[in-house]
């Protein structure tokens, strides 16, 4: 997949504020996509499918996550 405006927007952002956190763990949720099984929108989303531990190690686990997101909401 080629760098759409939202992976660019991610990397740049992110990367000035992943050093604000000690772990490089970073809670990333989404909001307004309709996630299988569900026929609503949810409004609030883990971006790596587990809302219990919804953390992405560094900017590229957000960007990876967010990719693999893309085929499934």
């Amino acid at each position: 997949m080629n760098k759409n405006e939202y992976v660019q927007a991610i990397r740049a952002v992110g990367e000035i504020l992943q050093y604000y956190d000690s772990d490089k763990e970073i809670p990333t949720y989404g909001f307004g996509a309709k996630v299988p099984p569900q026929a609503a929108a949810s409004h609030c989303l883990a971006i790596n499918g587990d809302i219990f531990n919804p953390e992405c190690n560094g900017i590229e686990g957000v960007i990876d996550a967010y990719k693999r997101a893309l085929n499934v909401v």
